[in-house]
């Protein structure tokens, strides 16, 4: 069986062999970082309560997972982002209650920020999309770009749903339904093997097998971004996409209950049929930003 250890392993070696390829990392430097309090803000974004980084200047509280930025972050993407957090995790209470054992934390960038303007992160880190956060890092990281806002001319893609159910996979999904964890991975295992995740084109084969060469973590949010129809593409660097290349599309609901069944299964018991209450959010009017041109990490 497949351990949470194993997972954290290999997301080390990947991150290591991505670092000797020349990628620049998100690395967190504040690792011994506490926890941010926990305030009532309902909707309301407020200046941060004491025991906070003084970076931060805004601060919104969603059921326990905090979410800070800048003064250089707006209103709309705080407010968007805890709208969001809230509506995945609205049909499991218990995920978010075993997800809080963990401090949860997102930490978002203004378009003009990278990773390394964040006091978590090191002064190498350039990233400017977006990183999950993992037992025993202090948060996670997303761009404003990737926060579904209306207004938000610079949207590329859903980052913030993206790392969340990289939260959601990491922290929760362990406890309440450890059964799960096997399943998605072996269905990332079949899709790799029939040709529906891509098999990267760069790395050698001999000697690999896909549980090196790719993460089921990252397999599984991109069925989750089919699952709402989303159809986007994140860019790179991520496993083997490199700087100002794309992904693939994630495809369509439709797509995904053909291609796996099982993923289609599992997205169904732990989040919302739709995304009907974030429609305010709707960015169908948008004009996306250019593929990225700087190392950026996702």
């Amino acid at each position: 069986m497949r351990t949470l250890l194993a997972t954290l392993m290999l997301v080390s070696v990947v991150m290591l062999a991505l670092g000797n390829a020349g990628n620049c990392q998100d690395e967190i430097e504040n690792r011994d970082s506490k926890p941010f309090p926990i305030v009532e803000t309902r909707d309301k974004v407020i200046a941060p309560p004491e025991g906070c980084h003084p970076f931060y200047k805004k601060y919104i509280n969603a059921n326990g997972v905090v979410i800070v930025g800048s003064e250089k972050v707006s209103d709309a993407a705080m407010i968007t982002a805890r709208k969001t957090v809230l509506h995945l995790v609205s049909k499991r209470p218990d995920v978010l209650k075993a997800m809080l054992k963990h401090h949860p934390r997102i930490s978002i960038m203004a378009f003009s920020e990278k990773a390394s303007d964040l006091p978590e992160f090191g002064p190498e880190s350039a990233g400017e999309w977006g990183l999950g956060q993992m037992p025993g890092d202090p948060t996670s990281l997303v761009s404003e770009k990737g926060i579904r806002y209306k207004g938000n001319k610079e949207y590329i893609a859903d980052f913030l749903m993206h790392e969340f159910v990289h939260v959601v996979h990491n922290f929760a999904m362990p406890k309440t339904d450890p059964e799960v964890v096997d399943k998605i991975y072996a269905a990332y295992l079949n899709a790799v093997k029939e040709g529906r995740f891509m098999a990267p084109p760069r790395e050698p084969r001999e000697n690999t097998t896909p549980f090196d060469e790719y993460r089921d973590d990252e397999y599984f949010t991109h069925c989750v971004n089919a699952y709402y129809d989303l159809n986007e593409r994140l860019p790179g660097p991520w496993v083997d996409i490199k700087i100002g290349e794309w992904g693939e599309r994630s495809g369509t609901r439709k797509q995904l209950r053909e291609n796996d069944p099982i993923i289609y299964e599992i997205i169904e018991k732990f989040f919302p049929k739709s995304l009907t209450d974030l429609r305010a959010n709707d960015m169908s009017n948008r004009t996306r930003a250019k593929p990225p041109s700087r190392k950026e990490n996702l």
